[in-house]
């Protein structure tokens, strides 16, 4: 076991170095680091690096500064790397609320739909499905958007429109209150109120996609020998369900949804942009299309170096999520655990 885990995670430390190294190339060799207030008379600013060896000069230049944090800097914001750690905060914890509700609900509606297959339950599992994932996650939050506007204005405070809940920091005076003086609990629930429309929008399609992967592998499952062994010994169907057929089922659903953790970081990207949530995806538009800062009030800017900061901690998810992936089924399925 030892060995395997060492072998996947050098494989998956060649594949984060191959990742960077692309995509720090292409960024370099087609944009410049010069920040926009800095225009000059034409407007025209060379690339960062004129050659793919220039290219590859500053990158390993980049990739030490790795360990020290540097490389995480933005060239063109004193808080670049603030910016950067606090929608890494802000991303993952809308992440974590997502993925507990694709889990919960995909596993619900699957074992339904499949206890039930041909029913009525069925059919209208398969129609919710079908319509989940032909709606992309942005269109979903516009339109759940726009009701939770319609619902503030008639009195309804339900759940924040947009932005994140406030810290008790005034970025204005430049004064944040002290620790002690901000209540943990209470910005812990105003921060998951904050995130429950946002994850549901984000969370919507995957449910449709996932729960369905869920109902074929127990239908699979249900027509196994064991279960008819298990049926003839006299066990009830909730056990057989739940006990032996949904653990052989659980590993091709949990991997597949591990897998596509990149699908849903790159969805959230889109739903942070809508509810202002001040987490990556603010942040990555601001650095490659010249937004400006998160409060539209700061210089705008075109940094290679940012962007690779934020490409680079996106490939570290994707890596640590197909790590664990590969980890959850060797413990649910004996039979491919490595000698």
């Amino acid at each position: 076991m030892t060995a395997f885990l060492v072998r996947r995670a050098f494989l998956s430390l060649l594949v984060l170095v191959a990742v960077s190294y692309g995509s720090f190339v292409l960024i370099a060799t087609k944009f410049s680091s010069t920040c926009y207030s800095n225009y000059t008379p034409t407007g025209a600013f060379p690339p960062l690096a004129d050659s793919v060896a220039h290219a590859t000069t500053l990158w390993l230049a980049w990739l030490r500064s790795v360990p020290s944090g540097q490389a995480f800097r933005n060239q063109c914001s004193a808080t670049g790397t603030q910016n950067v750690l606090t929608g890494l905060s802000h991303t993952s914890a809308l992440l974590g609320v997502t993925l507990v509700l694709v889990l919960v609900l995909s596993l619900a509606l699957g074992v339904l739909a499949a206890v039930r297959k041909g029913g009525m339950s069925d059919f209208g599992f398969r129609a919710f499905s079908y319509t989940a994932w032909a709606v992309p996650p942005f269109l979903l939050a516009l339109v759940l958007q726009s009701a939770l506007l319609s619902m503030t204005h008639r009195g309804w405070h339900l759940f924040p429109v947009s932005g994140w809940p406030d810290t008790g920091c005034s970025p204005t005076f430049n004064f944040c209150e002290p620790a002690s003086h901000v209540n943990p609990a209470l910005h812990t629930a105003k921060v998951l109120q904050a995130l429950v429309v946002p994850a549901v929008a984000l969370s919507v399609a995957f449910v449709g996609l996932h729960s369905r992967y869920l109902r074929s592998s127990l239908l699979v499952a249900f027509s196994s020998p064991y279960t008819d062994t298990a049926r003839a010994k006299g066990l009830s169907e909730r056990r057989i369900v739940l006990r032996h057929a949904l653990r052989n089922s659980a590993g091709v659903f949990l991997s597949v949804l591990l897998l596509d953790i990149g699908a849903v970081i790159g969805a959230s990207l889109a739903v942070d942009y809508v509810f202002r949530l001040g987490g990556l995806g603010l942040v990555f538009l601001g650095m490659i299309g010249g937004l400006g800062s998160q409060s539209g009030d700061g210089p705008k800017y075109l940094d290679p170096y940012a962007v690779m900061s934020l490409l680079t901690l996106t490939a570290i998810f994707v890596a640590v999520a197909s790590l664990v992936a590969e980890l959850v089924v060797i413990w649910l399925d004996p039979r491919v655990r490595p000698a």
